[in-house]
């Protein structure tokens, strides 16, 4: 696949850069040939035959034999050897939190979910999150990095979580001083919108690299992620695109950020659980997910209040989306976590909305889907978020690889 704006350079002073742009290609092409890698970056074949041969003396670039090149040439084929750099994600949510070991190139080892009470003392929970960051990197070999997933707002620079609704005592955590000291492999920390966007570019399969991708997270919490030419928008403080704090009722209920009738109240799992338990209590099932799912499973089966419910939280749904395209003229919107299991009945609610009330010539420019991942997008993006960092600098973690 060509990735649009060539990212190499001939200078000797961007040996990092190019080393990454090579190692970008081969995490999203599976197996590519020198010539083609030349052919994306704009690098000279000799630069490009320079930086392979230091990638495989780091054991990051391996030859994997002969493929079809160029005018039916054959050509050796070059690929990522991902398993040489695996990463933990950590996601942490309001009532649980999940870990799991991944690859470069996406590949799920493990995953396990640990749920927790909102009484419970944070600093219990924190203690339990890295009994299990320990005792994965005590099971798995070649763990480079550590990414986690946490609800926003999140002050990147502070290293906490700005509004956490219904679990106030967490807004007191450093999130960097709970992590980032107590392992021998570096712990980056990032927005689970955030997260779950890197999740989207890096390991979903676009045809053609988007110029602006929306990531808007829809579970318990209500929040997007931009990623604009390849980069995270983040604003000041890294809290940019806060959609889920925007106000869509001016004259509504107070929320815990100090704003009034935000988006969060009126889409989020929570908004859908206060719903169907009085519309339709027939479907309600204990635990938070699998309520949601059976509302769109009764949904799908024609239950209408159920088809009422999933159907009123796609039109709020649409309100963020059109702000979303208003605001960042995304070329795709991806729409995931546990409100985007309401599967076609959400999404036609949702374009009905957008259709309705965004110009022709932005509507027709954007494309709106449900997230295809399978495995927990906030999940995922920390992995994502992990594997961001590996791929800018494939040879400062072959270092901390070769460490460990």
């Amino acid at each position: 696949m060509k990735i649009k704006n060539a990212t190499g350079s001939n200078n000797r002073d961007l040996i990092k850069m190019n080393q990454s742009a090579v190692v970008r290609i081969l995490q999203r092409c599976d197996v590519c040939s020198r010539a083609e890698i030349a052919r994306q970056t704009g690098l000279t074949q000799s630069a490009i035959t320079k930086i392979v041969a230091a990638l495989m003396d780091l054991e990051i670039v391996d030859e994997v034999g002969s493929i079809k090149g160029s005018g039916n040439r054959r050509s050796i084929g070059l690929t990522l050897k991902a398993d040489n750099h695996r990463v933990i994600g950590v996601k942490f949510a309001r009532q649980m939190f999940a870990v799991g070991v991944f690859d470069i190139a996406g590949k799920t080892y493990f995953q396990r979910e640990i749920v927790y009470s909102a009484e419970n003392d944070p600093k219990t929970v924190l203690t339990l999150i890295r009994e299990q960051i320990r005792g994965l990197l005590d099971s798995y070999q070649n763990v480079v990095a550590i990414g986690i997933a946490v609800p926003g707002p999140y002050l990147r620079e502070e290293g906490r979580i700005a509004v956490m609704t219904q679990m106030p005592a967490w807004r007191d955590i450093n999130f960097i001083e709970e992590f980032h000291d107590g392992f021998e492999v570096p712990v980056f920390i990032e927005h689970d919108a955030n997260a779950g966007a890197l999740a989207e570019w890096l390991f979903e399969d676009y045809v053609q690299s988007p110029h602006t991708l929306a990531y808007f997270l829809v579970g318990e919490g209500v929040g997007s992620g931009i990623i604009e030419r390849g980069k995270l928008l983040l604003g000041a403080q890294g809290a940019a695109s806060e959609i889920g704090h925007i106000s869509v009722d001016v004259n509504g209920q107070r929320c815990e950020c100090g704003n009034y009738g935000c988006l969060e109240m009126f889409c989020s799992v929570q908004a859908l659980l206060k719903k169907a338990l009085v519309r339709v209590p027939e479907c309600f099932t204990p635990g938070a997910a699998p309520a949601c799912d059976a509302v769109f499973q009764a949904a799908a089966d024609g239950n209408q209040g159920a088809l009422d419910i999933v159907r009123e939280i796609g039109e709020y749904i649409g309100y963020g989306c059109v702000t979303l395209i208003n605001a960042y003229n995304p070329d795709i919107i991806v729409i995931g976590d546990a409100i985007s299991h309401g599967g076609d009945i959400l999404l036609s609610a949702i374009l009905d909305v957008v259709r309705q009330r965004v110009h022709p010539a932005l509507f027709d420019k954007v494309q709106i889907k449900l997230s295809n991942l399978k495995v927990d997008p906030s999940l995922y993006g920390a992995a994502a978020v992990a594997t961001d960092k590996v791929l800018q600098s494939p040879r400062a973690f072959a270092a901390v690889r070769a460490r460990t």
